[in-house]
């Protein structure tokens, strides 16, 4: 069948020759901790001076995205990557069609457990969490908002710093499975949110897992999207009900 490309470059570079040294590493995971933090603690600030918290909110989550790709354009600049260094390779169709849907089922059924555990030990995830606050809206403007936030720029991006920078810069130094367990770590605990900690690291994995086997960005980013825009239409039918 055909192939996903993106032609953004013809290098054949090995994705093994590629990886960042500790210094530049460390600088990569220091930079996107601290941009957490810093829009985290100004969207705290503002929202004591303006009353619109879910703008708050929504800017915070856009500025993230452009933050963590103007890191990514960072790192090309100065490293001089191509974009096939990143991961931005062809991967054959079929692989959409197949092992995709097939590792999507798994996480949610892992999901699915883990959820009904929470439920029989009487846990419920607070109602003032920020990620409810976003995906809960039923307006038709949010929910392009959400999908085009959760679906589009965040599978894109962040499946390009932390699968094709974090990941693959980790893997050279540690070995796959504990640059796999790291960066997955790192993945899920910058989302702030304890009670959803292990499904994304879960997911994590998973990402990883395709990112290593296909060498490519593609699959990683499909199923990140998949996840994201089906809990975000999860989330506002919950509502609507």
């Amino acid at each position: 069948m055909g192939k996903i490309e993106l032609n953004l470059d013809d290098s054949e570079t090995p994705l093994s020759k590629r990886r960042l040294n500790w210094v530049d590493l460390a600088l990569v995971l220091g930079g996107v901790v601290c941009i957490y933090l810093v829009l985290a603690f100004g969207t705290l600030w503002l929202m004591e001076q303006w009353s619109h918290e879910r703008v708050l909110m929504y800017l915070n989550a856009f500025l993230t995205q452009l933050s963590f790709a103007l890191l990514i354009w960072t790192i090309k600049k100065v490293r001089h990557w191509k974009w096939s260094d990143f991961g931005w390779r062809g991967v054959p169709l079929r692989i959409i069609l197949s092992k995709v849907l097939g590792v999507y089922a798994i996480t949610w059924f892992i999901n699915i457990c883990y959820a009904l555990a929470l439920f029989n030990y009487g846990f419920t995830p607070p109602e003032t969490d920020v990620y409810s606050e976003l995906l809960g809206q039923v307006t038709w403007y949010t929910l392009i908002l959400n999908i085009v936030l959760a679906g589009v720029l965040a599978p894109i991006v962040e499946e390009t710093l932390f699968r094709g920078v974090i990941f693959g810069s980790l893997q050279a130094y540690f070995g796959k499975w504990t640059a796999a367990v790291l960066s997955a770590t790192v993945f899920s605990s910058l989302h702030f949110q304890a009670y959803g900690f292990f499904p994304r690291f879960v997911l994590g994995m998973v990402l990883v897992y395709l990112y290593d086997k296909y060498k490519s960005l593609y699959p990683s980013i499909l199923l990140h999207a998949l996840n994201n825009i089906v809990a975000t239409l999860i989330a506002a039918s919950l509502v609507i009900e």
